[in-house]
């Protein structure tokens, strides 16, 4: 076993006998599939799993092992059969099977139980037997194919999780089952995934060879791990070109972040006690402790990009691993967050974990606890603003990360109370049809949008962060004029370049502890394209919905996806959120202030879009956005021109107390 150690296996059962409660977990997690004959395709007819998803709502359906053909949406209750529900069926089928069958090995390794390791050994002969059989297939745009599955990430994926149970059951299969499952499955499979690595920075590229160098680990094969880890596109070649200046995984994705991280660390899990570990490159350190930069007042990741749902947990349990290999107080103080509230009973606290995390001291703790961040000025990156009453905003002034990327250059991000206001909302399947019609496109994000295209990748860069004590002024750009260079990465163009291309765009934040104002110029626009800045509030609208003028707000994504348009009625745009009451003020500049209604994530529930449009060459959006429980601060607020043709919005309080912000440029 390469995995652990002997001495690692004893501390292993010691903790089965004092956490019992993390094996019953494992063991409920396999159940299925224990009490079950083996069942895996014959043939390569496994589809994308991400074509399992609702058409009509955008959620996944529902698995049934009984289901081949019977797949139900438990969102609308419509149940779909044909393709490609059943051949995406088969691909959940896989997945659970090389999940469990890892598990069980890991159940096998804590408690010595054998009837785990027959299961799993079961699984890998069954797929040994069929592999040879399994035509090249897959058809998923800008994936290479898959044998097992319909794209090359699914087979790393497949061969890498049985390649790691495989490892934890050796030791109970006879000879002749370690010479088939390896000269049938392993070897080729990793042939296989050798002859479809792409040559690109990509998540990817970073699973596939991730798999290539476990079982070059497991077989002894130094030309498996020679391509996988030192050639270029390998893993020292992603993990040293992957990370950004600002220590984020390129693709601009937490989801991604981790995702990469993943596949790194369970070839870390086996390269550990061997030659060919990295793990104390300093990218891993700092790829771990950005997230305390990051982390929003709920101890959550914020949603940025292509992060789905099911991204914002589980991936964090690395720390784990992460800490008792690295031994950071940045990395224990982000471990000790991400459990406040939670148990710490997860297989990777368990098996990669120590027995006790202990406190970091006060004086450490203090550098991380609710301070502010930016990336340096006249740099890319974020800026990240707190203050009291868990109020949160994310400033995106990154650059463009490729396929997994948002079109929503200076876009934000806001919570309040803890309670997510106005937040990124990530994504779906990919196989969903709100992925690319709705979530992926610059309209459903905060930011501005002309002619309701995408913007174009462009060069963004912080002017200004200056803290005065009462008010934080953070002012960035995006300048679609000057040159840029695109990443190393496979991207799908989904923008229109001619709508931005003499386009520069400035945003200037005006943060204190009670509210925010913003000014948002936009210069060189086509004077015959609307000019829309785009918000979207989560809960009810009390104030500010007039009556319905439009059923459909436009006929192109992802505004075709807003319906029950209306004017604003009134001064301002009043909602409320679980006791959180937002009051959105903008300024009558001309144009028009729509309130309509968007899809969510998940698509189940709605939000609010508001949509300020404008035409012109030159055009200024000026917004104050304030939340509250009770009454507001906020009485009213005046947006003032000053001669030079420059802006100051003044905002009065209940008090009588006026705060002039300065928003030129």
């Amino acid at each position: 076993m390469i995995q652990f150690t002997k001495e690692e296996r004893k501390e292993l059962k010691k903790r089965a006998a004092r956490q019992p409660e993390v094996v019953a977990r494992l063991k409920e997690n396999v159940r299925e599939v224990m009490e079950r004959p083996v069942l895996v395709p014959k043939k390569g007819i496994a589809n994308w799993t991400l074509y399992y998803y609702c058409p009509k709502c955008s959620v996944q359906l529902e698995f049934d092992w009984d289901g081949e053909r019977s797949h139900r949406c438990p969102a609308c209750g419509i149940v779909y059969s044909g393709e490609p529900y059943d051949s995406a069926w088969w691909g959940l089928v896989n997945s659970r099977n090389y999940n469990a069958a890892h598990e069980m090995g890991l159940i096998y390794a804590a408690t010595g139980e054998k009837v785990y390791a027959q299961k799993s050994v079961e699984i890998l002969l069954a797929y040994a037997k069929h592999y040879p059989d399994y035509q090249v297939h897959g058809n998923i745009p800008y994936n290479g194919p898959g044998r097992s599955g319909a794209q090359t990430l699914d087979e790393a994926n497949f061969q890498r999780n049985l390649a790691m149970a495989y490892d934890l059951v050796e030791e109970t299969m006879t000879q002749e089952e370690k010479e088939y499952v390896r000269d049938r499955m392993f070897l080729p499979g990793a042939k296989f995934l050798m002859e479809h690595r792409k040559d690109q920075l990509h998540n990817h590229e970073v699973i596939i060879s991730s798999a290539i160098a476990v079982i070059g680990i497991l077989f002894e094969r130094k030309d498996f791990i020679r391509f996988a880890v030192y050639e270029k596109y390998g893993l020292l070649y992603q993990l040293e070109h992957g990370m950004l200046p600002y220590h984020m995984w390129f693709e601009g994705s937490f989801g991604y972040h981790f995702y990469a991280l993943q596949s790194f660390f369970d070839f870390e899990k086996f390269a550990i006690h061997t030659e060919y570990s990295h793990i104390h490159h300093p990218n891993y350190l700092a790829m771990m402790e950005v997230l305390a930069d990051y982390l929003q007042p709920d101890g959550r990741m914020p949603m940025l990009n292509d992060t789905t749902l099911h991204h914002t947990d589980s991936e964090l349990y690395q720390y784990e691993f992460a800490w008792r290999q690295m031994k950071s107080d940045r990395l224990l103080w982000i471990l000790n967050r991400l459990y406040q509230g939670r148990e710490r009973s997860n297989p990777e606290a368990f098996f990669h974990g120590e027995d006790t995390l202990p406190e970091v001291p006060d004086a450490r703790a203090a550098e991380w606890v609710d301070r502010n961040y930016h990336t340096p000025v006249e740099t890319y990156g974020h800026t990240i603003l707190r203050g009291s009453h868990g109020r949160y905003l994310l400033f995106k002034h990154d650059t463009y990360g490729g396929e997994h990327d948002h079109y929503d250059r200076l876009g934000i991000s806001y919570m309040a109370f803890g309670k997510p206001v106005s937040v990124d909302l990530g994504t779906t399947g990919y196989g969903a049809i709100l992925h690319y019609d709705y979530y992926k496109n610059t309209g459903t994000h905060n930011t501005v949008v002309i002619g309701e295209e995408n913007q174009a990748p462009a060069a963004c860069r912080l002017l200004q962060y200056e803290d005065d004590g009462e008010t934080v002024y953070v002012t960035a750009e995006c300048d679609w004029t000057a040159p840029y260079e695109m990443p190393d990465s496979f991207t799908i163009v989904q923008w229109k370049k001619e709508n931005y291309e003499t386009v520069k765009m400035t945003r200037k934040i005006a943060w204190t502890d009670s509210c925010f104002a913003e000014a948002f110029y936009v210069t060189g626009a086509d004077e015959a394209l609307p000019v829309d800045w785009i918000m979207h509030l989560k809960g009810e609208v009390l104030e500010g919905r007039g009556e319905v003028c439009k059923d459909t707000f436009s006929d192109r994504k992802p505004f075709s996806w807003f319906r029950n348009a209306s004017h604003l009625e009134g001064k301002r745009i009043r909602t409320v959120l679980e006791g959180v009451v937002t009051d959105l003020y903008c300024a009558p500049l001309g144009g028009e202030i729509w309130l309509a209604e968007g899809p969510d994530n998940p698509s189940t529930g709605m939000l609010n879009q508001v949509i300020v449009r404008r035409r012109g060459k030159d055009v200024c959006f000026l917004n104050v956005v304030e939340s509250h429980q009770g009454e507001p601060v906020i009485d009213h607020v005046e947006f003032l021109q000053e001669p030079d043709g420059s802006w100051r919005i003044c905002v009065t309080e209940q008090d009588g107390r006026k705060r002039i912000f300065d928003m030129s440029i």
